[in-house]
């Protein structure tokens, strides 16, 4: 880092050195310092100044103050009149103060941005522990996808994406997004959204609204965020689209809209086979989980109604690295899913006794 700024330094002195050179060939075969030639020394101060450090901006002010001296620049080269000390001893006075000036100032906006960027970069890492939080809070209430669910999630959108012919900020944008695609389950009520038995009709529609909460959750985040920049907008919608629409169906079945095909934005398409995947192949309370060949048969069997025709072609590429993951993912979060259901079977039971 020092020495891509002290390269930077010299450039900056030699090309302010041939500034002065050539202003003052110019000022001296048109005339001298009667015409209004000697103002271009401004320029190359103020470049000095904004692009290089002290020492380039003082010694930059003093060469030019020095090059349409008393005795280097008459005052009219024609008639070899010489100018007096006094004016150039206040011309000298001028250059070195606007280079001054001009380097003070920059420095204070310098340590004025410096501060502003550090200030945003807290309050991004706030926004972003505040996020992460909402999303430990909603995966905490399912205990059953609690903990490896949405690094799963992530890990399975990486592999489906990788041989997509698709920009890569779009692809990390999805990749991201997986991690909030249930986070409207926060406003599920407890008695559905932990029942260890297959929901009811009724429960299943209130099990649906999941994803309309999560969408108006994104959405709030949408409207306070710090940063109006449209990659960040743009990023937000994202989300919000995987959020809002990834229990939608090519055939038209899905909700919470009942979109078709192309309808349904692409990052919830690819939620969906994600998600899905998941659920088949992880334990539940009224399930074991599917074997992961089972898996990919029912999705082969999905294609073009309940998934994407093309994103099921390229997970038929990739599915034995989804074995992998969930291998390898699942296995590990075992331990902790039966630790947190017993700390729930306590806390039940303490409410049970109390309210008796």
């Amino acid at each position: 880092m020092k020495n891509k700024e002290s390269k930077k330094q010299i450039k900056v002195f030699l090309f302010s050195l041939l500034l002065n050179l050539i202003f003052y060939r110019i000022i001296y075969f048109t005339g001298g310092t009667t015409y209004p030639f000697p103002h271009l020394f401004y320029i190359v101060i103020a470049f000095a100044a904004l692009c290089g450090n002290w020492f380039n901006t003082l010694f930059t002010s003093i060469m030019s103050s020095v090059l349409v001296s008393y005795w280097l620049m008459p005052l009219n080269i024609e008639k070899q009149i010489s100018q007096g000390y006094f004016p150039w001893i206040f011309r000298s006075l001028i250059f070195i103060s606007i280079g001054v000036i001009i380097k003070i100032s920059v420095d204070l906006m310098r340590r004025r941005n410096n501060l502003l960027t550090k200030k945003s970069d807290q309050l991004y890492k706030f926004q972003e522990s505040t996020f992460r939080a909402i999303l430990n809070l909603s995966e905490t209430k399912d205990p059953e996808t609690t903990g490896n669910h949405l690094e799963r999630m992530t890990a399975y959108a990486k592999v489906l994406l990788k041989d997509i012919n698709m920009p890569a900020d779009d692809k990390e944008d999805i990749i991201l997004g997986m991690s909030f695609h249930d986070i409207g389950k926060v406003g599920i009520p407890d008695e559905v959204l932990l029942k260890p038995d297959k929901l009811t009709s009724q429960e299943y529609e209130i099990m649906k609204e999941h994803t309309v909460i999560g969408g108006e959750i994104i959405e709030l985040i949408k409207k306070s965020v710090i940063n109006t920049e449209e990659e960040l907008l743009n990023r937000v919608q994202v989300i919000k689209d995987l959020v809002y629409y990834h229990h939608e169906r090519p055939d038209g079945k899905g909700y919470p809209k009942g979109l078709k095909g192309d309808e349904i934005p692409f990052a919830a398409k690819v939620t969906s086979i994600c998600d899905v995947y998941d659920a088949l192949s992880s334990k539940r309370p009224y399930k074991e989980p599917l074997p992961h060949k089972k898996c990919v048969e029912i999705i082969k069997k999905g294609k073009g109604t309940q998934f994407d025709k093309n994103l099921v072609e390229e997970f038929l590429k990739v599915h034995n690295e989804f074995k992998e993951i969930a291998n390898n993912l699942i296995a590990n979060n075992n331990t902790k899913n039966e630790k947190l259901m017993q700390s729930i079977e306590k806390i039940n039971s303490i409410k049970s006794n109390s309210i008796t």
